[in-house]
């Protein structure tokens, strides 16, 4: 075959190869696009600044987690705070924070596994939780500082009924006076007081409401013990304490110039239970609303790389002839 026919073949040839790889397998072309706009300077500062963030978010969420976990299993904890003061509130802010924290440790693996991949499904999903997320962290926040506004004067009230008719009252078969009396066994404890108001310094002394009022004595046949044993000091002498053997508080009112019975608890609960309420629900409410605020810049980021995402995969579907 002369020179001349055989390089016209060679370009004819070279032209149908050409025309097939840009008609047939336009792959080739989106893949080597996709990559070219994901290599972006913009793309990669995205991609690092997600991972830092993905891994920040896991420690904040753990940080949430703890705290919802150690409200509800400390001594006095949200649930028996909520069966004192007769409001759920507090209750409620506290398994939000819990939930809100454990579902941000676990989208941190699922944000990450979406910016290692690239994909924007995972990628969009991951925003949507993070925003839901938010949502239900503000609302804890919220009702946190709602629960600390609440608390009413009427709340000494409603204590002292709760120690009046259930403290003791039936525990056996009665869940909710079972409640009510741990939570005040364990307030008592963990607050180091005893009764509803008052001191020595009060004419009407604190824990004179469970020896004149209260079903839990009413109920006994024998005189002593005159409190439970909760409003005693830790290693107190429990015969001391409950007034078997001290001429005193609380088998009788505390008067001026006589010893006070050094193994009792003599301060009344309810100051010191609105001090632990306003603490708790300042953490509790510092901590919804700040992880908030962080989850606002990992949503951005997130939306923003899965924009990327979209526009290198609209731009390699382009065929360029």
């Amino acid at each position: 075959m002369p020179l001349k026919h055989k390089r016209a073949n060679s370009m004819d040839m070279n032209h149908r190869d050409d025309g097939y790889l840009k008609h047939k397998d336009p792959r080739l072309y989106r893949r080597q696009s996709t990559t070219v706009e994901i290599q972006t300077p913009c793309f990669k500062c995205l991609r690092s600044a997600l991972h830092c963030y993905n891994i920040v978010v896991l420690i904040m969420g753990c940080g949430a987690l703890a705290v919802g976990v150690w409200l509800l299993v400390t001594d006095f904890s949200a649930r028996e705070i909520s069966v004192i003061v007769h409001t759920n509130l507090f209750e409620i802010g506290t398994y939000l924070i819990l939930g809100g924290g454990g579902l941000i440790a676990l989208l941190a693996f699922c944000g990450c596994c979406g910016t290692m991949r690239e994909d924007k499904c995972i990628l969009g999903f991951y925003g949507v939780v993070l925003l839901l997320v938010l949502c239900a962290l503000c609302v804890g926040g919220v009702l946190a500082f709602t629960f600390k506004a609440t608390l009413r004067d009427d709340m000494s009230q409603k204590m002292i009924r709760s120690i009046r008719l259930q403290y003791g009252n039936d525990v056996r078969s009665n869940s909710t006076n079972r409640l009510i009396t741990d939570a005040w066994d364990s307030m008592q404890r963990k607050l180091g007081c005893c009764g509803v108001t008052g001191n020595i310094s009060f004419s009407k002394n604190s824990w004179e409401i469970y020896r004149d009022g209260s079903h839990w004595y009413r109920s006994r046949t024998e005189q002593v013990p005159f409190v439970p044993e909760s409003c005693c000091t830790p290693n107190a002498d429990l015969e001391m304490c409950q007034g078997k053997k001290f001429m005193g508080p609380p088998s009788m009112p505390h008067e001026p110039g006589h010893p006070v019975n050094p193994h009792l608890y003599t301060d009344g609960c309810y100051d010191k239970v609105l001090l632990h309420i306003q603490q708790h629900s300042l953490i509790l409410g510092a901590v919804a609303l700040a992880v908030p605020l962080f989850l606002i810049v990992g949503v951005i980021i997130t939306f923003c790389m899965c924009c990327k995402v979209k526009k290198a995969e609209g731009e390699g579907d382009e065929e360029i002839f």
